[in-house]
């Protein structure tokens, strides 16, 4: 059986040559390609540590098709004939130019992969660039707060000052801090320190802002209390007095024997030194209105009754002398009278009769 064709298709040409070349520069764009963008993705995570890229270069060798590297020896036993030197060289003038483009190509890729790789490098240092910024400044404002709060200074303080108005009581000096409560205008806030930057410490280690307060207590404002409703309450009759019966100066039966006229006098209780009054008689006796007179002994004896004509005190006109006194001298009755010298009794003159 004959083989129509194996000659022809087992035939190198130049053609199959360079289709051959072509399919290998394809193949090694493509792994270039490949390994191009995984070595970007790596130094990509190491751009911020590392301002310059190393750059890959890579060599593609490409052999003709039959070709076996690792056996250099071997010839192609079934093209036996039909080769010529001058085809030879031709072939060997068609890979020298194919590996010349392969490398050419593979190194222009290799150039694009490196400038991807370095703009990618750019990027990443400028993000890293811009956070490092932001945490400066973050940092610097931290610092600058804690600095600013360590510079404030306090200096003891004792007083009582009042709010202005509604007050936060705060935490701290300053309006950044919690707020604790509030006290109210007129309320008193005792102080026990000021700071510098324009607080007042209080007692319970709280603070308030000084320029609401004031060293003034306010005026107590009076409220006035409502006034209490008129009610209809009947008011209780006045109960009328019983009008004492009026003593009479029905003369009471004179004692016998004659009269003398004598001065009439009046005294009360005794006030003694320690502030109290004494109602004792010389005798011993209580003095008692109505009944008790002090004499002159020597003229009415202790215990005589004698009879006052016309009873200045209103009474029957009967008495018992049981007093006396160092002024009582001669033909002188002093009656005793609750109050004394300070009523409304005047002195008198009277007919005194012996019982």
């Amino acid at each position: 059986m004959k083989l129509v064709g194996v000659k022809e298709f087992y035939n190198i040409t130049r053609a199959k040559v360079i289709s051959a070349v072509n399919c290998c520069i394809v193949v090694s764009l493509c792994a270039t390609a490949t390994f191009a963008v995984d070595s970007a993705i790596d130094r990509s995570a190491e751009a911020a540590k590392a301002a310059e890229t190393a750059e890959v270069t890579v060599t593609v060798v490409s052999y003709p098709e039959g070709y076996d590297p690792d056996n250099p020896d071997q010839t192609d036993t079934s093209e036996t004939s039909g080769t010529s030197e001058s085809g030879t060289a031709t072939s060997g003038s068609e890979s020298s130019e194919t590996s010349e483009t392969s490398t050419s190509e593979g190194s222009s890729e290799t150039s694009a992969s490196s400038s991807a790789s370095e703009s990618t490098s750019e990027s990443t240092t400028a993000t890293t660039k811009e956070t490092t910024k932001e945490t400066t400044k973050e940092t610097t404002k931290a610092t600058t707060a804690e600095t600013t709060k360590e510079k404030i200074t306090e200096s003891e303080v004792y007083k009582t000052v009042y709010a202005t108005t509604t007050v936060n009581v705060r935490k701290g000096p300053g309006t950044d801090y919690d707020k604790v409560k509030q006290v109210y205008s007129g309320d008193a806030i005792d102080v026990v320190a000021e700071t510098s930057n324009g607080w007042y410490k209080t007692a319970n280690s709280n603070y308030v802002k000084k320029s609401l307060t004031t060293g003034e207590k306010p005026k107590a404002t009076a409220t006035p209390k409502p006034k209490p409703k008129a009610t209809n309450t009947p008011v209780p009759k006045q109960a009328t007095a019983t009008p004492k019966p009026k003593a009479t100066n029905t003369p009471a039966p004179k004692p016998n024997g004659e009269g003398v006229r004598c001065k009439i006098t009046f005294y009360g209780p005794q006030k003694l030194k320690d502030g109290t009054y004494s109602k004792s008689t010389a005798s011993g006796t209580t003095c008692t209105e109505g009944r008790t007179v002090a004499a002159d002994w020597s003229i009415y004896p202790k215990g005589t009754v004698i009879y006052i004509e016309n009873d200045p005190l209103g009474g029957d006109g009967y008495y018992t002398v049981e007093d006396k006194g160092g002024a009582v001298k001669g033909y002188i009755i002093d009656i005793y009278a609750e109050d004394g010298e300070t009523g409304s009794h005047a002195t008198c003159y009277r007919n005194v009769y012996v019982k």
